[in-house]
């Protein structure tokens, strides 16, 4: 087994556990019991599980600043790009889910997450904020302000965010938000996707 085919191998297996056990109640032990490791080689490649849990953020950031490169520099207009930013915030591939219910699940305790891991996790939020100011930047006879490019953004962020959580992810006052991958599936099955996004998206635009 190569040596980055493991280290892959621990951050997959570590996903599993964040979202059966829950990010907080997982310990190392589970993560490497579950791949049939000694502890040894959990810690050859992570000092700690924060450190582990900060990777992930950082390719989840890598991917999403890789989408929205693509969207700013692509000759769409205006209203296309934000169609493709929403789009893109709605529509989870198999390869993004564990990512992104991981990172809802960071929400439930901001408390306990260690500095890093917050800074992270709002490096990532600040992404997509840039990208939709600079999305409306572009729209014609609009010369926004500063401060109301600002608003805009964080409304329609907010917005878009909450819309999500209450569509895809949200279960209960108990809970909180769902954590397997079935249950985001049948969530999905459940609902028209695609008509609700075009009713959205006509009425941001």
């Amino acid at each position: 087994m190569g040596s980055k085919n493991k280290r892959e191998q621990i951050i997959e297996a570590a996903k599993e556990i964040f979202l059966t056990k829950g990010i907080h109640k997982a310990r190392v032990e589970d993560i490497t019991n579950f791949l049939g490791i000694a502890k040894g080689s959990f810690y050859t490649y992570f000092k700690t599980k924060d450190m582990l849990l900060e990777e992930i953020l950082d390719e989840v950031y890598k991917g999403r600043k890789e989408e929205l490169e693509k969207i700013l520099e692509s000759d769409l207009g205006y209203k296309d790009k934000l169609e493709k930013f929403i789009i893109d915030r709605y529509v989870i591939s198999s390869e993004k889910i564990k990512s992104t219910l991981i990172l809802i699940n960071l929400t439930k305790n901001f408390e306990n997450l260690c500095p890093s891991v917050v800074e992270k996790f709002f490096k990532i939020q600040v992404l997509n904020r840039m990208a939709l100011k600079k999305i409306l930047m572009e729209v014609p006879d609009k010369n926004y302000t500063e401060k109301e490019l600002q608003l805009l953004t964080l409304y329609m962020i907010g917005g878009i965010r909450n819309y999500i959580l209450e569509k895809l992810f949200y279960k209960d006052m108990k809970e909180y938000f769902i954590s397997s991958l079935e249950e985001f599936q049948t969530r999905i099955e459940q609902i028209e996707l695609s008509n609700e996004l075009k009713t959205l998206i006509e009425l941001i635009i």
